[in-house]
């Protein structure tokens, strides 16, 4: 049974370890039998470290404008 991962856990962890999470979930989810509730708990988990993922990333800092 594959557990359902929070946005809640996923807090604070580094690009790293959420890419490796990632990584690791979409194996899994190419195991899986479609319909299942392991693969719906995959999904889920997948949505919410690409969520995770997105607020991790920072936009490179603006030059300061010259006038």
């Amino acid at each position: 049974m594959i557990t359902l991962l929070t946005m809640h856990e996923l807090h604070g962890l580094t690009a790293q370890e959420l890419g490796e999470l990632h990584q690791l979930f979409s194996m899994l989810l190419i195991e899986t039998e479609p319909d299942t509730p392991d693969r719906r708990d995959i999904l889920a988990s997948l949505e919410n470290i690409e969520r995770a993922m997105g607020l991790t990333a920072t936009p490179a800092p603006r030059p300061p404008c010259r006038r």
